[in-house]
């Protein structure tokens, strides 16, 4: 046994910059004290002026017998402490004996729960509804999938190499929070429920810590795209945003549970399906787990219809039926309203606006007009923010208005009445080139070459977005002199889709302000 006065020169709390200064004792010593412990030290840190040694952050922890501690944060993680016997412990570098108490730490792990989607599709889509029924208590591996075409941020399920499904869209935050904030590249949970159609696994893991600050989405493709058209998002839906918000604020606060809140719950879980925003995405997710931790029954019943709408969200009859709100009621509701009276329609820029619309990221414009119903599926895996997606939706909207949109193909049939539909509005709007003969003639042709030529209109006839309404009113003035035309302002009005040229050639007689390029406008008719 070590002779207890070799501990007479120095206390091995003052010597701070030994990484020895915590070893454990050698066999003999471990013997004597009956000490249990593990050998391999790597972390120094200093608590209270203590100088503490940790393993791996987990395992044993020797401080001075005078310090009562019994929790300790470390790096985010909790560590619980339990303090043991005395034990004797040699300093390596300033070779002295002195009397610690050992305190074995436990981490306290944190415990995530998420579901796990799309069985139907995958190596199991054969007996997917028999696969979910049996498939409480197996492990399954999480793995991010960055090279996923459809979605980048796609985490994959497995079962060894057997792939199940991927983590549900609106639960993929907490899957990377927990991973960034454990130092992981994959997640290993187990099922702990199951729903077999439509099918849904929720997988239950423990990790270490979660990152909650931690962002997994990268906005900078976003943040360079620029649209200044109108906004056209309806009222409605800022009022499920509203709706949404109020809903997690009664739930956090445990407001009572009565009429309103589950009706509050009920209009929600009927109408988050036309915001397919990244917002809302991450809302299913946190009211899901606020109300699966209510006790109210009833709130419970709603979170089980929530967690089951995950597995239908993305199937094409919802996505028709979204697209059907967003590209046919709401531009129709604002064709009854009168647009036209109500904003100026940026009628002169429309060309401008389509060329921004066209640079959205993602090619998403070109896929709105390839197949409106699959293009809702590109933005919900694409985790666009509700800022930029409104954006979108309305240039989308103002488009239809004004006759500019070619939609491809309707859906996964092929539907022509929808495609018809859109295409009426935009006509019933006035915004379709005119059957009008005499502009389509020999020397109207002639005239309308000249413009192009000079920059004031397009190849379609369509005034560019640097044509003011004084330059328009000039060129609509030059032709119905040219050619004779009864009707001087209505053919131009409708093919322009902009009114009251006639109010525009009144001004300026009154004012007398020069047009500019008038004399250039002048010689395209010679």
């Amino acid at each position: 046994m070590f002779d207890r006065t070799d501990a007479r020169k120095h206390c091995c709390d003052d010597c701070d910059n030994c990484d020895n200064h915590f070893l454990p004792p050698s066999a003999q010593e471990r013997a004597t004290h009956s000490l249990t412990t593990t050998y391999h030290y790597t972390t120094i840190i200093r608590i209270r002026e203590i100088v503490i040694i940790i393993k791996k952050l987990v395992g044993t922890l020797v401080i001075p017998y005078y310090i009562s501690l019994y929790l300790i944060i470390y790096k985010n993680t909790l560590l619980k402490a339990e303090v043991g016997k005395k034990c004797i412990v040699f300093c390596h570098n300033c070779h002295t004996l002195s009397e610690r108490i050992v305190v074995s730490l436990h981490s306290i792990m944190e415990k995530i729960r998420f579901d796990v989607v799309g069985l139907y599709h995958w190596d199991v889509r054969n007996n997917f509804k028999e696969y979910a029924a049996e498939a409480v208590g197996k492990k399954l591996t999480l793995q991010p999938q960055p090279e996923n075409v459809k979605d980048p941020y796609a985490v994959r399920a497995r079962e060894g190499r057997l792939h199940i499904g991927y983590v549900a869209v609106p639960d993929l935050d907490v899957v990377y929070q927990a991973m960034a904030g454990s130092g992981l590249q994959r997640l290993r949970g187990v099922v702990v429920s199951s729903n077999p159609e439509p099918p849904v696994l929720t997988v239950e893991c423990e990790v270490e810590c979660i990152d909650w600050d931690c962002e997994p989405f990268d906005d900078s493709p976003y943040e360079s795209w620029h649209y200044d058209g109108l906004p056209l998002i309806p009222r409605k839906m800022e009022e499920l945003s509203d709706l949404t918000l109020d809903l997690i604020d009664a739930l956090e606060t445990q407001a009572p549970v009565d009429d309103e809140l589950l009706e509050m719950a009920e209009t929600l879980l009927k109408e988050n399906l036309y915001d397919v925003s990244r917002e809302m995405t991450r809302a299913r997710y946190r009211l899901e787990r606020l109300l699966s931790a209510h006790p109210d029954p009833k709130l419970q019943q709603l979170a089980e219809r929530f967690r089951q709408q995950k597995g239908m969200l993305m199937r094409h009859m919802y996505r028709d039926h979204v697209a059907r709100y967003l590209f046919v009621d709401i531009p129709r509701e604002l064709l009854n309203k009168g647009l036209e009276t109500s904003h100026y329609t940026y009628d002169n820029r429309l060309p401008e606006l389509e060329n921004q619309l066209s640079a959205f990221p993602y090619q998403l414009y070109d896929k709105f007009l390839a197949d409106p119903v699959d293009f809702l599926r590109e933005v919900y895996y694409k985790h666009v923010p509700r800022r930029y997606l409104n954006q979108l939706l309305s240039g989308i909207i103002l488009m239809i208005l004004k006759g500019k949109v070619e939609i491809e193909r309707w859906g996964r049939e092929g539907e022509r009445d929808t495609i018809k539909q859109i295409q009426s509005m935009g006509k019933r709007n006035g915004c379709q080139k005119p059957n009008n003969n005499i502009l389509l003639s020999d020397v109207a042709e002639e005239y309308w070459k000249r413009l192009e030529e000079k920059g004031f209109v397009d190849s379609k006839h369509r005034l560019i977005p640097e044509t003011t309404r004084q330059q328009a009113m000039y060129i609509a003035d030059n032709f119905a002199n040219r050619l004779k035309i009864k009707a001087r302002w209505k053919p131009f009005e409708t093919l322009w889709g902009i009114k009251n040229l006639a109010q525009e050639k009144w001004l300026h007689l009154e004012t007398d302000n020069p047009i500019p390029r008038a004399d250039e406008i002048d010689k395209c008719f010679w």
